[in-house]
């Protein structure tokens, strides 16, 4: 209220002769919240200076003073808190924002507080970002929160479009963290580690992208740097347990298990009824049992696992750890079994899929029986170079020699791809389609990573038999040879060559 009016109002109250009792007190009931919203207002003004001048202590007690009576106030509380790592009271402040606030701003509290209610493991996200779009539906907070529901419901298209949405209307870091994630979860690993780092550059302390990031780094074989970057976390945020989950896996990446157990542990301690956070725990024991089959001891981990497995049987991450070793101990059928029962609980566990395909594809020799579980985990994670050329080999060894080329050309294109195996069944899949310059070229390659190899030896003399080339068929033939290969058509050719015997 402005202050002529304001002295008006005490110039009414102070004539007697101009107003009846009862009237003044109507006047007062009428005006009494005026000076209360006026000194809220202060209390967000003076906490901005205290902000300004770096004193952020100072900052948050004005503001936990006025928060109960201006929703403003305690929006830009909780922001103050949520940077700080004080989750719990970010969130009261939120909710006490939306209780005061109408309109766009009720739907940013309600956003903020999703968010911050889904870094804390809170079951309450989903119903506040539901909240938060019901209030402002074309809000960028409410996006912004749909987008993070909508990847834990699997909706990845319209995560994405929602997050596309709050980039768009300049959502800033927060909008740009929710579109890292939906990147990720859509298998776009390249994409969501430039939008994560572009977030973090935005907004150094930001909780989201930053796990997101340790995550991607974790996904691409680059643990070690994101642990340091997850303590830096979890130092500052006593509370993330998302921090504390990622670091749980980071920790299993790097081999710790015993230590990760500690993380998990904690995570699953601190959320409220997470299934998440609890299947982690169990994912933990049985990283540790993969460290005994990494050691050597097949059976104590088959037997550990089995155990686990009886304790938990709708845990995919169980019967995905059972199928390993199963796999380790040659036995194809039980591996089968665990691990189609892994992909019927969790059809989206992109490694259960690859674990299957393999099976199928080397213990069973079912190139056609491993081609469908290697699509459906290229499918979910595009970008691993391993599963697409695992791929590439079985619709090669299916008679699918096209198909074949087209994936592992898609390999061999990758920036930064320095592996052998990619080119290795390029070259076969291309001799297969009697393309024979094209296939010599990718064996060429092959054989410059990883020199010594009897049968890209071999596929490369036929493929300069092919192209009526003597004096390399001799060459690599005569290196097949000499490393131990074994194919008599190829050697009685040889011979013949050698003898003076041309190539029609």
């Amino acid at each position: 209220m402005k202050l002529c009016s304001w002295l008006l109002l005490v110039a009414l109250a102070a004539a007697p002769a101009l107003a009846a009792d009862k009237k003044k007190d109507e006047k007062k009931v009428k005006d009494a919240p005026a000076p209360v919203a006026a000194a809220a207002q202060d209390a967000v003004k003076d906490a901005e200076a205290k902000l300004a001048a770096g004193d952020a202590d100072a900052a948050i007690a004005l503001l936990e003073t006025a928060m109960g009576t201006d929703g403003m106030a305690a929006l830009r509380l909780g922001q103050l808190r949520e940077a700080r790592g004080e989750l719990d009271a970010a969130v009261d402040a939120y909710k006490a924002a939306a209780g005061k606030l109408t309109g766009p701003g009720k739907g940013e509290a309600l956003g903020r507080m999703a968010v911050a209610q889904d870094s804390r493991g809170m079951t309450d996200a989903a119903a506040s970002a539901e909240a938060a779009l019901a209030a402002d539906p074309e809000g960028t907070w409410p996006a912004v929160a749909m987008s993070y529901r909508r990847v834990h419901e699997g909706q990845l298209d319209e995560a994405l479009a929602l997050a596309q949405k709050a980039v768009a209307a300049g959502g800033g870091a927060a909008a740009t963290g929710a579109l890292a994630h939906a990147q990720e979860a859509k298998g776009d690993l390249a994409a969501a580690e430039a939008s994560y780092r572009q977030a973090i550059a935005a907004d150094p302390v930001a909780l989201g992208p930053i796990v997101g990031l340790a995550t991607v780094l974790r996904a691409t074989g680059r643990a070690a740097e994101a642990e340091p970057m997850l303590k830096k976390v979890i130092d500052s945020s006593p509370g993330a347990v998302e921090a504390y989950k990622e670091m749980a896996r980071v920790k299993i990446a790097l081999g710790r298990s015993q230590e990760a157990l500690s993380d998990a542990n904690l995570a699953a301690a601190m959320a409220e009824n997470d299934p998440e956070a609890k299947e982690l725990v169990v994912e933990v024991r049985v990283a540790r049992s993969l460290q005994d089959l990494g050691a050597g001891q097949t059976d104590l981990a088959v037997q550990d696992l089995t155990q686990l497995r009886d304790q938990n049987p709708e845990s995919a991450a169980v019967r995905l750890g059972l199928g390993r070793a199963q796999i380790a101990r040659r036995d194809a059928a039980a591996a089968i079994a665990e691990l189609q029962k892994a992909v019927e609980i969790d059809p989206k566990n992109a490694d259960a899929q690859y674990q299957l395909g393999y099976v199928q594809h080397v213990m069973k020799q079912a190139a056609a029986a491993a081609v469908p579980p290697y699509e459906k985990a290229v499918a979910l994670e595009p970008g691993n170079t391993l599963f697409r050329t695992s791929l590439g080999a079985a619709l090669m060894d299916a008679g699918q020699a096209d198909r074949a080329v087209e994936e592992l050309t898609k390999v061999t294109g990758t920036e930064g791809y320095a592996g052998a195996q990619a080119w290795f069944y390029l070259g076969a899949a291309q001799l297969k389609a009697s393309r024979f310059k094209e296939a010599a070229a990718a064996l060429e390659k092959s054989l410059a990573v990883k020199p010594d190899n009897a049968q890209a030896e071999a596929f490369l003399a036929w493929s300069y038999f092919g192209l009526k080339d003597v004096a390399n068929f001799k060459t690599h033939g005569a290196k097949a040879r000499g490393l131990g290969h074994k194919e008599p058509a190829l050697f009685d050719r040889l011979a013949k060559v050698e003898a003076g015997q041309a190539i029609k």
